[in-house]
């Protein structure tokens, strides 16, 4: 009934749009949006409670394509099934229009210095949105003892041992649900 009622109603405008306004800013893979999803949809919002927005994050992270999972995991929540169509789709939109622009202008832009400034201011950028990112995450998470030394285990597993990121996210899911972190 909720997919109905949102089909005929303003959510779903408003949904497409906050979802577009997202794709618009879609720089550097789906880290960098992180703060911004959760500023729009916990703080302004209030589409996802803080826990919502962390397991739709964490579930995400487990599939190829992450902001599409995120963006059909809060669509679905605020509109039903047209919400999940509507909010992929216009999380995408910009990015795709814009990857067709620049594959048909990429011969002329290598050359311009004006967009390689561009470019290159835009790295800053994304990475400060990562560390704010990695802010907002590892705060919430390394609430307890438990999260804590689950990060700095995988940090270790990571860093000195090479250890393929698939497998601490599988193992940190068997741990958190094994002793309820």
């Amino acid at each position: 009934m909720k997919g109905i009622k949102c089909f005929l109603a303003l959510p779903l405008l408003k949904l497409g749009w906050a979802f577009l306004k997202i794709g618009v800013v879609f720089f550097g893979g789906g880290y960098v949006l992180i703060p911004v999803i959760h500023r729009e949809f916990v703080e302004n919002l209030h589409w996802l409670s803080n826990r919502e927005f962390l397991d739709g994050a964490a579930i995400s992270q487990l599939t190829p394509g992450p902001i599409a999972v995120l963006a059909t995991f809060t669509g679905y929540k605020v509109c039903g099934i047209s919400g999940a169509l509507i909010a992929t789709v216009a999380a995408f939109l910009p990015g795709c229009l814009l990857m067709i622009f620049f594959s048909k202008s990429y011969s002329w832009l290598k050359e311009e210095e004006s967009a390689r400034k561009v470019l290159n201011t835009l790295i800053p950028a994304i990475a400060g949105l990562l560390i704010a990112s990695a802010w907002m995450l590892g705060g919430k998470a390394l609430a307890n003892v438990g999260g804590a030394a689950m990060f700095v285990i995988a940090l270790i597993a990571f860093i000195l041992f090479k250890v393929n990121p698939i497998f601490l996210i599988a193992a940190g899911a068997v741990i958190g649900m094994a002793f309820r972190l």
